[in-house]
């Protein structure tokens, strides 16, 4: 369209050419104007305003008209590699890409030829443990047990409740085994492909010993999800054990395959979470169970045990709340403070209960006549007898755990912030709730006697003795009584 005889550099025209071109406006495009014509004097050209372009008045045909073409000014898009590829041709689309595998599923490894570890040696003055050493299955013979090898794979990879797919990697990446496998044995033909990216390889592995296989491992990208809580991940385990018992029984009686087991990295770090837990509740339990008791002997009467008893709860839900709220997770140092926030957190209350009974042996003669009134002149001399000491006492614990909060180890931090956390929690709920319950409920002409103390002291006896019954009719019936170990009784 533009000519040489048509750019003179005399009238304003300037050589100018783009090979992209817009019949729209786009962004970052300028607006140029184009006429064509063949006959002398006039030639085709392009201009940026309209009158350099009208050659007539006739109006506007295809000899005429504007377009779009990219703006210097603008800034230059890079295309990607991709850019205007078509993956569909000839009237098809070709498949699509697998989706590769990812790390985000827990990885199962089916193991046979191992029969378990030996850890009877003792190794003297050593921080690391003996790990043990490997007992092999001597009846585990690859060539003998393949065709019920290969049938595993497939029963396994062929359940997608339990693996993703293309997530079956049965035989291992590199290796001379893999090429003639699929030979040996018909149900060995046509194996569970695994996604896998290019250069990455497969986790299945084989033990070769004096030119022996000793042992196989297939591997399966599990769909259990790692960032799922660990009692959720526990059904996905028993899950797995139930389905591979299963698929054992149906090997023929002596096989070596019947030994094999299943085992992941993931289900370790959830029994860990789980029994941690676990520990936690039962340490929990125990130590207000413990609390209770003590507690009961001490105030000798079932409406003073009540309040601290409401307390110590109070001050442990609360607590585990702010926990929560701060998004800390339980791990081993939460785990531990949960066994002594129930120690911590009943000093200050039956501190409390202790001035309420010393106040009952100097009760004035006209607050006897009128419980309710005997009950509020207890409760203000017990908080004037030891408010002052308990709220001492609390600022010395919180100010001396301070220091703790800048330790470089994470569990000397960790744990300092629960027990200020806890100390401050504690001497305001005495200081508010356990004073308010004190004041409704305990008794107002109470006084501890020789006498109370022995009956309470009956009470805590008979009810141990009671749960102590129970548990054993548990046992008796054949319940299982779980214990903080993982194990039960």
């Amino acid at each position: 369209m533009v000519t040489t005889l048509a750019c003179d550099t005399k009238r304003g025209w300037k050589f100018d050419f783009s090979f992209y071109v817009a019949a729209q406006e786009q962004q970052h495009t300028r607006k140029l104007y184009f006429a064509q014509y063949h006959r002398p004097p006039f030639h085709g050209r392009v201009c940026a305003t309209p009158p350099g372009c009208l050659l007539s008045s006739s109006p506007d045909g295809p000899t005429k008209g504007f377009f779009y073409v990219p703006s210097e000014k603008g800034p230059r898009a890079r295309l990607s590699a991709t850019f205007g590829f078509n993956p569909c041709v000839n009237t098809g689309c070709g498949k699509p890409a697998v989706r590769p595998l990812v790390d985000t599923g827990a990885m199962v490894f089916v193991v046979f030829g191992i029969v378990g570890i030996n850890r009877t040696r003792q190794v003297d003055n050593h921080v690391i443990g003996d790990p043990g050493s490997v007992i092999y299955d001597s009846g585990f013979d690859l060539f003998k047990e393949i065709g019920h090898l290969c049938r595993l794979c497939k029963a396994i990879a062929g359940n997608v409740e339990l693996v993703k797919p293309g997530g079956a990697q049965c035989l291992p990446s590199g290796y001379s085994i893999s090429a003639f496998l699929q030979m040996l044995h018909p149900e060995c033909k046509e194996l569970p492909e695994p996604n896998l990216l290019p250069g990455q390889l497969s986790h299945g592995a084989v033990g070769v010993k004096e030119g022996r296989v000793q042992w196989i491992s297939m591997a399966f990208e599990s769909t259990t999800y790692k960032g799922k809580s660990s009692f959720q991940t526990y059904s996905d385990y028993l899950r797995w054990e139930s389905f591979l018992q299963q698929q054992l029984q149906t090997f023929p009686e002596g096989s070596a395959l019947r030994r094999g087991f299943q085992t992941c990295e993931h289900w370790k770090q959830i029994f860990m979470e789980i029994i941690g837990v676990q520990s936690a509740l039962y340490g929990l339990a125990l130590s207000l169970l413990i609390c209770v008791a003590a507690v009961a002997v001490f105030t000798t009467h079932v409406l003073l045990l009540l309040p601290v008893l409401l307390s110590i709860l109070g001050i442990v839900c609360l607590v585990v709340t702010i926990m929560y709220w701060s998004g800390w997770e339980m791990g081993a140092v939460e785990a531990i403070s949960l066994s002594i926030l129930v120690g911590s957190s009943v000093d200050y209350c039956v501190h409390l209960v202790e001035g309420y009974l010393l106040a009952g042996e100097n009760l004035p003669p006209h607050q006897a006549e009128d419980a309710h009134s005997q009950r509020q002149w207890r409760t203000l001399e017990a908080v004037r007898h030891v408010g002052v000491a308990i709220v001492s006492s609390a600022l010395t614990t919180v100010i001396a755990t301070v220091p703790l909060f800048f330790c470089i180890i994470a569990p000397f931090a960790k744990f300092g912030k629960i027990v200020a956390l806890n100390t401050g929690v504690s001497i305001l709920y005495t200081l508010t709730v356990s004073t308010a319950l004190l004041g409704i409920m305990a008794p107002g002409s109470f006084t501890r006697t020789r006498t109370s103390f022995l009956k309470a002291l009956g009470a805590v006896l008979l009810a141990g003795a009671l749960g102590l019954g129970a548990c054993l009719l548990l046992l008796w019936s054949g319940y299982k009584v779980p214990l903080p170990n993982g194990t039960s009784l």
